[in-house]
């Protein structure tokens, strides 16, 4: 009797897409995980992961507890050309960035050459404008990068890349939810430490300055100022938080109408180290003292900070062991051995004047 054609299951077919979009480079070493394949195709969690076991057992995948699974289709493998080329997403041309962004670059550019891979720069808004980043798809399909680092990403960039399982870093923090490696000051530890610095000082109405940004580090400072003062036992403990555009007019403005409160605020976390230039100027020119009326600490530290008077309190982190440990993130990522965790460190807290 010959053999009858028999129907293709649900699991059998949703393998095959899973490896057809393998075959086509969307995803090159992680695949998502289960959760958003299973948003992605349109089908139960169930019959993901069991069309996961399918791609498992033929040898296209494989999985360790607790981890992402990883692509390892030998024959896809082998037909795909090596490249030597690593690709640095930014919203700005690097010349009109910081110094110290500047200096990273090269540091990491120094070590990847070493290395024998090439760092190329792509800098454009478009990716960092839309909710939907464009441009990305075509830059995946004609660089062909053996892996991507993202600088200043937003939230859609980084859920773009973590559901094509691209292989790519974050400078800087990434947002909730989003399984990709990152590498940052520990924001939320900063501003935890910091509002303990003003309680242990008997500063009580406290305020972390910020830029109205959704940036993912900007979240986590306002999510650990928020969460010490919430689990603080201190009596009479205030915290708020102040947003402003960046400007110096409206960062005046908005300190204006903090003092101008019954119970103004008496100790200032100021996000971005070039704004607590305009802070401390504009409180001093208001004939409040500093730290004696109103002390300030700064999050971030940079250069011009050290010829500041009266000096500033800050957190500050080594600029060459920052580089380097982003070279070693992103050669792991290349060599494949990266998790999608996050990498934080916690910079030092330098005293200054304008903290008793």
């Amino acid at each position: 009797m010959n053999q009858l054609p028999q129907k293709t299951s649900l699991v059998a077919q949703t393998a095959a897409v899973i490896l057809d979009h393998i075959r086509a480079s969307r995803w090159t070493v992680w695949l998502p995980g289960e959760h958003e394949l299973s948003a992605q195709l349109q089908v139960s969690r169930r019959t993901v992961r069991a069309a996961l076991e399918q791609l498992s057992r033929n040898g296209d995948v494989r999985c360790k507890h607790g981890h992402r699974r990883e692509i390892i289709n030998r024959d896809f493998l082998a037909k795909k050309s090596v490249s030597r080329r690593v690709l640095l997403l930014m919203p700005e041309p690097l010349q009109t960035l910081s110094p110290l962004v500047v200096l990273l670059v090269d540091r990491l550019r120094t070590h990847l050459i070493e290395a024998g891979y090439v760092l190329e720069t792509h800098a454009s808004r478009l990716p960092y404008r839309l909710r939907s980043p464009k441009g990305l798809e075509s830059l995946a399909k004609t660089k062909h990068p053996a892996g991507w680092v993202l600088l200043q990403s937003t939230e859609p960039m980084q859920r773009w890349f973590a559901a094509r399982g691209l292989p790519c870093v974050i400078i800087g923090s990434r947002y909730n939810g989003i399984a990709l490696p990152s590498i940052d000051r520990d924001h939320y530890a900063i501003s935890q430490h910091a509002v303990n610095q003003f309680i242990t000082r008997g500063y009580k109405r406290l305020a972390i300055l910020t830029p109205q940004s959704d940036s993912a580090g900007d979240v986590l400072a306002i999510k650990g100022f928020q969460d010490a003062i919430e689990k603080s036992t201190v009596a009479g403990l205030q915290g708020t938080v102040q947003e402003h555009d960046g400007s110096v007019k409206d960062i005046c403005a908005q300190i204006d109408k903090l003092m101008s409160r019954a119970n103004p605020p008496n100790a200032f976390l100021v996000c971005r180290a070039h704004h607590v230039l305009t802070v401390l100027g504009h409180l001093l020119s208001n004939k409040v003292r500093v730290p004696q009326d109103v002390a300030i600490i700064s999050r971030d530290d940079d250069s011009f900070l050290r010829n500041v008077v009266p000096t500033v309190a800050r957190y500050s982190h080594s600029q060459r062991g920052f580089e380097t440990k982003i070279s070693r993130v992103v050669m792991k990522m290349l060599l494949g051995e990266l998790l999608p965790e996050d990498y934080k460190i916690m910079p030092l807290y330098i005293p200054g004047e304008t903290l008793d």
